[in-house]
């Protein structure tokens, strides 16, 4: 008999197990559960830099076509690339009207004239 209880302990641990879960099962079946959802946490999503908006005010209604000249691109922060043949004084008093219709200031910009193809 001992023999047996030695050959057989695994299958019965199981048997103990099992009546163990079945008794289980039997006692928790007529019990509500309240399901409680856990806490969503927002997902971290990159936002524009302001340094962006503080540096290219107008990056966004680049390029901007005039008169005979076009407002093509910044250079560097707060330097507008402007491309024409005609009268630089002309072309300036139209790009300080454009800036000032897009509340930035006039004395924040630096204008560069190139040659227009």
């Amino acid at each position: 008999m001992i023999k047996n209880i030695k050959q057989y302990w695994l299958v019965g641990l199981l048997v103990i197990i099992a009546a163990w879960m079945g008794i289980t099962k039997i006692r928790y079946r007529n019990v509500d559960w309240d399901f409680v959802s856990g806490l969503i946490t927002p997902t971290v999503m990159p936002t524009r830099a302001p340094q962006i908006n503080a540096d290219y005010p107008l990056w966004e209604l680049l390029p901007y076509t005039g008169k005979d000249f076009v407002v093509d691109r910044y250079t560097e922060p707060l330097v507008l690339a402007i491309k024409t043949n005609i009268n630089k004084n002309t072309v300036t008093q139209e790009v300080y009207k454009w800036l000032l219709e897009n509340n930035v200031a006039t004395e924040s910009h630096k204008l560069v004239f190139e040659e227009k193809e």
